[in-house]
């Protein structure tokens, strides 16, 4: 039952790192990224609504040339205006590839340090492709949980109140490493309109025992209001998180389907 609470689905969507709507492009390179390209860095400003109402805030911008001649310097914040998650990622791009940080933090939930390396390929008809391998340290909110969770149940028969130390043995722990493996694909179908794929998939080696899995496919559509750029985008998400602990016989999943539709805004 402990998780169940759909709030901790959001732990699977915080491992999509740079991948999940790295929407930007650098004004003195537009010719060279693409919108979708996680490579871009120009300031740029979004809004999107998900199916349940819930609001998502991105801004961010970058520069190109810090390091060397084609190096790309980006960074974004967002924040969820019904469940109060934050979230600040950045991330270098040169000839070696990229390199990522990503902070997230999940109200009530807990808080979420990952790193990662990206490889950027291409093929023959346009589609660019950027494999990763990612290291996650989940530091659970013992206390808050512990809150959460007793305002949802509903206690019969003396049942007791659920305390932080409840919640650690019933997780096993109030931390996890989790290493996972990202597959982000843009395809550009024409001048305007493109289409986004995202893969994740990742496990514990220490800690909590979890597994996570994500899928993310966005269409994308490039249109220009008074000569500024706008992509307006639906995106469809598939989130799945299992815990598991061995010792009480404990092996919860939980699942999430989010479509969202908004707008892009490129300064």
């Amino acid at each position: 039952m402990l998780f169940k609470y759909k709030k901790l689905t959001a732990i699977a969507i915080s491992l999509f790192l740079t991948t999940n709507h790295s929407f930007a492009s650098d004004g003195n390179n537009s010719d060279e990224y693409h919108d979708a390209d996680p490579r871009n860095s120009s300031l740029r400003a979004a809004v999107l609504a998900d199916d349940e109402g819930e609001i998502k805030l991105l801004a961010g911008g970058g520069a190109s040339g810090l390091t060397s001649d084609i190096s790309q310097t980006v960074g974004f914040a967002e924040y969820y205006t019904q469940s109060h998650n934050a979230r600040l990622r950045g991330a270098h791009f040169d000839r070696f590839g990229g390199v990522y940080v990503d902070i997230y933090h999940l109200e009530d939930v807990a808080n979420m340090y990952t790193g990662g390396y990206m490889l950027p390929l291409s093929s023959g008809d346009g589609t660019l492709f950027f494999p990763s391998l990612n290291y996650t340290y989940v530091d659970f909110q013992t206390d808050d949980l512990a809150e959460v969770l007793n305002s949802q149940l509903t206690p019969t028969g003396g049942y007791p109140s659920l305390t932080p130390n409840h919640v650690v043995t019933l997780l096993d722990g109030d931390t996890s490493h989790l290493g996972s493996v990202n597959l982000y694909a843009l395809h550009p179908w024409n001048d305007t309109h493109f289409s986004v794929f995202n893969v994740n998939l990742g496990s514990s080696y220490s800690g909590v025992d979890m597994q996570v899995a994500n899928l993310m496919w966005v269409q994308g559509i490039k249109t220009k209001v008074a000569d500024k750029d706008f992509n307006i985008l639906f995106e469809l998400k598939y989130d799945v998180i299992s815990v598991q602990n061995e010792s009480l016989s404990i092996d919860e999943t939980s699942e999430e389907v989010t479509a969202s539709f908004g707008v892009d805004y490129r300064f």
